[in-house]
């Protein structure tokens, strides 16, 4: 399970791996459509920095529903 805190907001949001992925992937697809060819080579860190900046932070968490 991956959780991000918005620094902004002071907001957390909890994605499953599969929607973490999903989420990765639309940010680096609006990157390719905003001229960011490189976004293709992309990590997670940097896709995230590049689409949220230095607001937007997040990390692996044990997932406790199972």
């Amino acid at each position: 399970m991956i959780v991000t805190f918005d620094i902004a907001d002071g907001a957390f949001e909890f994605f499953t791996e599969r929607q973490w992925k999903m989420r990765i992937e639309q940010w680096r697809e609006m990157l390719l459509n905003d001229g960011y060819e490189f976004a293709e080579d992309m990590d997670e860190d940097e896709i995230v920095e590049c689409q949220c900046g230095e607001e937007l932070f997040f990390d692996q968490v044990p997932d406790f529903s199972k």
